[in-house]
């Protein structure tokens, strides 16, 4: 079966720093892929690749067997213009770091301007839309706010709604509760948990290796660039075999047994 995303031997440089060093990476139908790894190590670049917002310099990536960025011109291999990359583009789902919402508009204008002005959407069913997501992640009553008026939590969970408005292939997270204060962390991972349940493709950056374990079907671990290991996230903890990795995840373990409170997820 064609995976959803398959990245095949990208590289992505800035300078003389180089991010991404022959990542190769497949995501089939429902899997939820952790990709997890210390700052630097290239996991955000690869997820702002895939969605192009950065170009890559060489390898090749394909969502459901369609070359993203490039098209075949006899033997070359030709850039794709603005307008195909961004229908490409939308058929994936990006959540990013910081919210990225418009301060000016409301929530639910926030999730319907694009089904309107992108999607062709009429009014009435990017509103239908937006207020059934609404629901999904908790927030029907904050329809009218601004995000001003929400807490980084809500805020976080109407990027998520307004990301799986256009009801994408696959979504790509990229730290999407590192911004929060940890009492808004667990709202956020909760909405991530039922994508996950419903079976929803997805490849997430994070650093939360106890929800990565609770979460996804495998983990993908990077450093320098490059996938150093990878494996069935149940084992995670118990089953590396690479030492960077092992040093990696220490800190996650002393955490658990310092903590008086509650374990520490942060890695």
């Amino acid at each position: 079966m064609t995976p959803v995303l398959s990245v095949r031997d990208i590289r992505r440089s800035f300078g003389t720093h180089t991010a991404l060093d022959g990542v190769s990476l497949d995501v089939a139908q429902g899997e939820v892929v952790a990709v997890i790894g210390p700052s630097g190590s290239g996991k955000s670049t690869l997820v702002r690749c895939v969605h192009q917002l950065e170009p890559i310099d060489s390898g090749a990536m394909y969502l459901d067997g369609e070359l993203l960025g490039f098209s075949h011109d006899g033997r070359a291999l030709r850039p794709l213009p603005p307008r195909r990359v961004a229908d490409q583009r939308r058929r994936m789902g990006m959540v990013f770091q910081q919210f990225q919402l418009f301060a000016h508009w409301t929530v639910l204008r926030n999730i319907t301007e694009a089904q309107v002005r992108v999607h062709g959407r009429s009014r009435e069913q990017a509103r239908d839309r937006a207020l059934e997501l609404l629901g999904k992640v908790g927030l029907t009553e904050k329809a009218d706010a601004h995000p001003r008026q929400l807490s980084g939590g809500q805020q976080q969970r109407v990027a998520i709604a307004r990301a799986l408005a256009t009801r994408p292939r696959i979504m790509l997270l990229d730290e999407p509760t590192s911004a929060l204060d940890p009492e808004l962390v667990d709202e956020v991972l909760t909405v991530v948990r039922d994508l996950a349940a419903a079976g929803m493709t997805m490849v997430i950056v994070t650093h939360e290796i106890a929800f990565a374990r609770e979460v996804a079907d495998r983990y993908v671990f990077m450093d320098r660039g490059r996938i150093v290991e990878q494996g069935p996230v149940g084992g995670v903890l118990s089953d590396a075999t690479s030492d960077r990795l092992r040093a990696f995840l220490s800190r996650y373990t002393q955490g658990l047994t310092a903590a008086s409170g509650g374990a520490d997820t942060h890695a």
